[in-house]
Formats: structure tokens, sequence, C-alpha cells
């Protein structure tokens, strides 16, 4: 029967490539790796210990690299100005990683497959086994299942070798280096089970399900083979039980939907008899929703007409970089879902699949992205790789075959590559439609393409056209294909710093009033309002959920990430998180976009985000001011003359007050106090909060927390949302930046977290 055993623990890891002579037979002479990194005889006893997700980027030190000088303000007029791949990774260094690894095979599985499974190394990767050269992948985003039954020791040591180079980028973006996903064995019978596929047809109106099971087989056996497939509900109720071959067909009636409110869950086991013995087992999480894009009123699920209400997101996060550990996906979801998130777009290239497992469960809507718009052998193989792991999530509505391909997409030979993908994804998955990020920018001349019909090679093609900004082409692109569905698959937000209110470019903090040089307007690049009165558009995906490494936008070095986000690197919200909160959620909400710690008698400008049709503002409980808010916008209040005390938003439906935010002048910070702002398995999210003596949140602290342990725990990172902040990412040591920090902690058993504070008091927490 099959096992599936992590080997994530306890690996050797040696940062930096190993100059040494290498036997000139290595690639001559099959198994003669025995010089150097890859043999039995190297000493890696001083190598580091560490166990996987493992990103050994993350662990440098952030350098000063620039190919080229800003403007005094050292603003980035675009990020394509910004060529070298160091500093689109947010100027840590890329270099080459080699890990090293033994395990153990017991005898008696000799006979049997064994596989080797990595779900993401980043990059260019070399496996070795034994000495013997095992295979080599490129990307740094998609799996590598190999077969290692023949090179294997059976009931002796085995020596397992990876190096990985991150030096060559794939994306603009930060992109980490090392096993930065998880890693494990897998043992199976000669016959065994590859992948299954749950396809189904949904009559809304009975609940009835159509099932059409595909089940893809390894079958190096002569065995007449039976293929069981039983479907249990979220109770362990078995519902439906399927007999056949390699495909098989059934009926499950009175059906429980899988919505973003409801997102019911069935489990698929799929067993495999070879000459009626039992030989393997897989379970199949799946849930059963009906999806349609509609070229007038956008996107249905199960019949409901829903507005998308996306995100995009890089998959790194404050102090851990690139290797997250499965909690953490949970964590951003769960923030994401709280203001209103109802999809997630994968960008660019394929997420973990532990996301979209979160995403299944929580009920959040995605789009799957592959990494490269491509028909070439390696590229159409990780287009495979995509549709085959995730097309059994019902959180995956559609497939995006590539984003902002400026240089290609309107060529003859990207419309001929579109059509091949395509064709490939409707062999795997017909169920989903496919849409592209189509940017209406010539990257080369750095202008607008003067009509849509410049992206029309690929737009054609697609299910649903997808656009990148450019909203005043929407009815344009509208009216040329009425018949197309569409959806903004990108479009920018209020990006600035959390906590920000005065812009100082030298260190890279950006008041979000300034953005705009007429912010009495609507902001043009914020296009909720726009969207939300479109019927014809399906929907949008904000860039971006999260700040993340890398980037470094809009400012340049000393930033080493970006300020696009909605929410921090450490996903604490930007005031303008409440804007998309007040519309896309029923929660009646007010926020100032300010806090009360300025100078006696200075005049300040601030936004106000609210879903009150009044928003009225009093200092000191003197009103001063009173405005009538218009839906799906903000309110922006001037020269209100600062009074040290409070200032307060009271937010009125029918003349009814229904929503108070209070912000008060703080005093010098007294204490860090730190909580659990989240908790799942063995790992903790931990909040760091400055106070003062009256335990008001003090905006402008910047005191040193350290996050002392009491216990077996280990910090696997911290962050405080300042873009330019160059500590140590696994430190312990951490400034509170605007007011707060975050640690994330792994812990085993009983542990005491302390806060120990710079000219300040800290508390003591358990786990």
């Amino acid at each position: 029967m099959r096992e599936k055993i992590s080997i994530d623990k306890d690996w050797k890891f040696h940062y930096g490539d190993i100059p040494s002579v290498r036997n000139r037979w290595a690639w001559g002479k099959s198994g003669s790796w025995n010089q150097g990194p890859e043999s039995r005889s190297q000493d890696d006893s001083d190598w580091t210990t560490v166990d996987l997700p493992h990103d050994f980027v993350i662990e440098t030190e952030p350098y000063a690299y620039m190919e080229q000088e800003f403007g005094d303000d050292n603003v980035i007029p675009l990020m394509e100005d910004v060529g070298n791949i160091h500093t689109t990774a947010g100027s840590f260094k890329k270099n080459i990683g080699w890990y090293r690894k033994r395990f153990f095979i017991p005898k008696e599985d000799e006979g049997r497959k064994i596989y080797l499974v990595f779900d993401g190394v980043y990059r260019d990767s070399s496996v070795f086994l034994n000495e013997f050269f095992i295979d080599s992948h490129k990307s740094g985003y998609s799996s590598m299942k190999l077969d290692i039954t023949d090179f294997v020791n059976y009931g002796s040591d085995n020596l397992l070798v990876v190096k990985c180079d991150s030096t060559k980028a794939e994306g603009w973006f930060y992109e980490g280096g090392g096993i930065y996903r998880h890693a494990y064995l897998l043992k199976t019978e000669k016959c065994n089970i590859e992948n299954v596929f749950v396809d189904y047809d949904l009559d809304l109106e009975s609940r009835e399900v159509n099932l059409k099971i595909h089940t893809e087989l390894n079958n190096e056996s002569d065995s007449e083979i039976e293929i069981v497939t039983e479907i249990f509900d979220k109770d362990k109720n078995s519902v439906i039980r399927l007999f056949g071959g390699e495909y098989t067909e059934g009926t499950l009636k009175g059906t429980n939907l899988w919505d973003i409110e409801n997102p019911y869950l069935y489990t698929a086991i799929t067993t495999l008899f070879a000459d009626g013995k039992e030989v393997d087992t897989i379970s199949t999480r799946v849930g059963f929703r009906k999806i349609e894009f509609t070229a007038d009123k956008g996107f249905y699920l199960n019949g409901q007409n829903i507005k998308l209400k996306g995100v995009c997101c890089h998959q790194n996060h404050g102090g851990l970089g690139t290797a997250m550990p499965d909690e953490m996906y949970r964590f951003r979801t769960i923030k994401l879902k709280e203001m209103g998130t109802n999809a997630y777009r994968c960008a660019h290239y394929p997420q973990a699949t532990e996301l979209l497992d979160v995403c299944d469960e929580l009920g959040m809507l995605v789009m799957d992205e592959t990494r490269l718009l491509s028909s070439a052998r390696d590229d159409l193989e990780q287009l495979t790789f995509l549709v085959k792991r995730d097309r059994n999530h019902p959180s995956v509505i559609m497939y995006s075959i590539g984003n902002e391909e400026a240089q290609s997409q309107a060529t003859e030979q990207g419309g001929r590559i579109a059509g091949t993908m395509i064709r490939e994804i409707k062999k795997l998955d017909k169920s989903r439609p496919v849409t592209m990020a189509l940017l209406m920018w010539d990257l080369k001349n750095k202008v607008p393409y003067e009509s849509t019909d410049r992206i029309s090679a690929i737009s054609e093609r697609l299910d649903v056209a997808g656009f990148n900004y450019h909203p005043e082409r929407w009815e344009e692109y509208h009216n040329r294909y009425p018949n197309q569905p569409m959806v903004s698959t990108e479009m920018g937000t209020f990006g600035s710093t959390r906590g920000c209110y005065d812009t100082d470019s030298e260190n890279c903090h950006r008041n979000m009033l300034d953005i705009y040089d007429n912010f009495k307007e609507f902001p043009g690049n914020a296009r909720w309002q726009q969207t939300a009165n479109s019927d014809y558009i399906s929907g949008l995906f904000l860039w971006t959920g999260f700040d993340y490494y890398g980037e470094p936008t809009p400012y340049a070095w000393p930033a080493i990430s970006s300020q696009f986000g909605i929410m921090d690197i450490c996903g604490y919200p930007k005031d303008f998180y409440y804007y998309y909160k007040s519309w896309w959620t029923d929660e009646d909400i007010v926020h100032l976009s300010t806090h009360w710690n300025f100078r006696d008698g200075e005049k300040r400008s601030f936004a106000v985000f609210s879903n009150a049709q009044e928003v009225e503002i009093f200092v000191n409980n003197k009103s001063v001011a009173k405005k009538t808010m218009d839906k799906n916008s903000m309110l922006l209040f001037e020269d209100i003359e600062f009074e040290k005390g409070e200032i307060k938003a009271i937010g009125y439906k029918d003349k009814k007050a229904v929503s108070e935010h209070i912000v008060k002048t703080a005093l010098e910070c007294e204490r860090i106090e730190i909580s659990v702002d989240y908790l799942e398995n063995d790992i903790a999210v931990i909040k760091a909060v400055a106070l003062d003596k009256n335990g008001n949140f003090v905006p402008t602290a910047n005191n040193e927390v350290e996050f002392v342990l009491d216990g077996k725990a280990k910090i696997l990172g911290t962050s405080n949302g300042d873009p330019s902040d160059h500590t140590y990412a696994h430190s312990a040591k951490r400034r509170v930046f605007n007011g707060l920090a975050q640690a994330i902690v792994k812990f085993d058993g009983k542990v005491r977290v302390m806060a120990k504070c710079e000219n300040a008091k800290g508390n003591t927490i358990e786990l």
C-alpha cells in the first residue's frame, strides 16, 4: 500500500557553490559522482542543519545594488527601469545552495516503487542519490516526482544531494532560493495510482451531479485491475460507490454545493485492485459547484451573480521569505476574508497546494496562473503540472496562461502559443475557462496601444478576456466583443506605507495622500467604483493583498519590498484596507486615515473610509466637519486643525449613528504588549503593539523588542512592515515600526514568550 513519508527534517545545508575537482567520469559513467558535494566522502559536519521549507536567500543581508540612480525623491518611474535581478529581488543576494540528507529504506521495500517528491525547489536544481545523477529541473514553481526505485540502497543508508541555483530569475520579484516547499518519499506497489480527476456536470435545479471519474495509473504489471471510488460527505458518510476501470461514471443526488459562504467538501477515496488484491488508495477532496462567466452580467456561482472582489498575491511573508509554514496560508487567507475578499489570483506562478487547500476550506475563489506564456516543452510540462494538480480544487474557477507578456502578446507567435496552451488545458480540464492578464501597453516603446486590435491575437482565443489596468479601454473592448466575458485581472490600489502620514523618501516611507496629484477626485487607479458599476466586468484582482519582498516600488534602495499591498508584509492593515472592507462587507465601517500626534495648531488633511451615508468629524467632542458619502467612494477632509486629545469620526445611516472610530493623542511608549494574533498547530503569529501609560496605541513608536523564548521553540521570522528595514529576517530582535511588529514562532509543548523592550516594559504570554 501507499506510504507518504515526510523528509522535511534535518537536512545539511551549505550556502554558495563548492569549488572542487570533479571526477572526469561523472557525466561519462553511471554512478561516478564520487567527488565533491555529491559524494559520500564529502565532509558536511560543518554544514548548517535546516528543516524544510527553507529559503536561504532571505537569510542574507540586503545590500545596495543599483544599475542606475533615480531623482532626488528616489521614486522609480516604471518598474522596468530597475533592470538588475538583485534589485528586483529586494537586494537580497541570489546564490547557489547545496543540500544533503541521509535516509534509510528497509530491505523489505525492494520490489516496490520508490518515488522522491519535491513540491518546490527554487531553482535550476540537480538531484543526486548514492552518487548517481537522478534528474534536473529548471522551474522553481512546479514540483518534481522522481522515480528512484533503481538507485536506492535497500536495507542500508542512502545519501540524497540537491544543488539549486537561484542566481537566475524567472520573475521580476523576490523569488527566494532553496528547497522552499515540502519534500517526501512515496512508496507504492508496481501498479499504483498517479492521478485522479473527479470531473462532473451539475444540474442546479435538482442538485444532481453526473460524475465522470478519470484515474491515471502507473502499471508495470500484467495484473487485471479494478478501480473503486467511494465518495464520503463531510460527516464521513458514504454517499456513492462506483466500480470500473480508469474511467467510471455515476450519479450523485441531493448534493450539498460548495460556495464562498458554505464551502462544503466531499472526499473521494479511490482504491486500486490488482488481481483482486488491494494495492493502492488515494484520497481526493472535491466540492461540487457551477461556475459561469457571462458577457453581460459577469460571474455566476451556483446561479448567483457575484462580483469578484479579488487580490493578487506573491508567496512570501515578512521574516519568512518564500519558506512559509502551511499554517501561514490560512492566516493570510483569513486576513483577506475579513476584508471581504472573495477571490485570489496566484501571481504569477503555481503556488503551494496547501494554499489551494485553504481556499477550498474557507471559500476563496482562485485564478490559477502558470509562470510563462510559452509552448516550449518545459513550459507546457509546467502547465500540465498545474492543471493536473489543481483541477480537483473547487476554489479554482479559471486558469491564466500568462501575465503582461507585452513583448509577445501582440505578435502572431503569441497568438499561436496561446492557442496551443489553451488546447493543452482543455485536453485535461474542460470545466474551467481560460484567461490571460493582457496589458494595453507597448513595453518596447513605453506607450499604450492605440487600439484593442493589438491584443486580439490572444484575446479572441480566450474564454474570458483579462485586462491589467487601462480601465478606460474596457468599454471599447466590450463594444468590440459584446459576447465575450471580461475580468480585470489586475488593478492598482492606494500604495503607501502603513501608518505613514508624512512622506519621507529618504527612508522610503510614503503617505497615501501624496500619491495622487488631485486626491479630491476619486483616485484613477483604485477602480472598484468603476468595476462595481460595470455589469459586464466580472470583477477585479487588486495589486496586491500584501506587501511583498522584492519589486521595491515606489522607492528604490534602501527599500527591499514593495508597497502595493492593502496590508503590509506582516498582514497588518493599511488605512485603505478599510475602503475595501467598507464596500466589500456588510459590516458598518468608519475609519480615519490619520494618527493624532501632530504639532499644536497644525492643519492636517486625511481620508475617511466608510460605508455610512454621512460622516461627521469631531475634535475633542466639537463637530468640525460633516460630509455625505457616495456609494463605493470615500471622503477627503482638509485642513482640520490639530488639538491634543482625540479626533472622532461617526458614520450615520438614516440619520442614526452606526459606526465610530476614535484616535487619541498618545504619550511616549511605556510598554510593548505582545499577544497571539493567530495560533494553529505548532505555529504562533505574535503581535507586538506599542502602548503609552494610558493604554493608547503609540503610532510613532520605534522601540526595539526582543522576543525571548522559554521552552522548546524557535523564531522562524520577525518583521514590522517597514519597507527599508534591513534587520536579519530570522532575528529575535525587531524594532516596532509605527507601533507594530510581528514574530512567527514554531513551538512544541508549553512555551513562554517574553517581550524584552528598549526603553519600555514588556509582558509574557504562554503558548
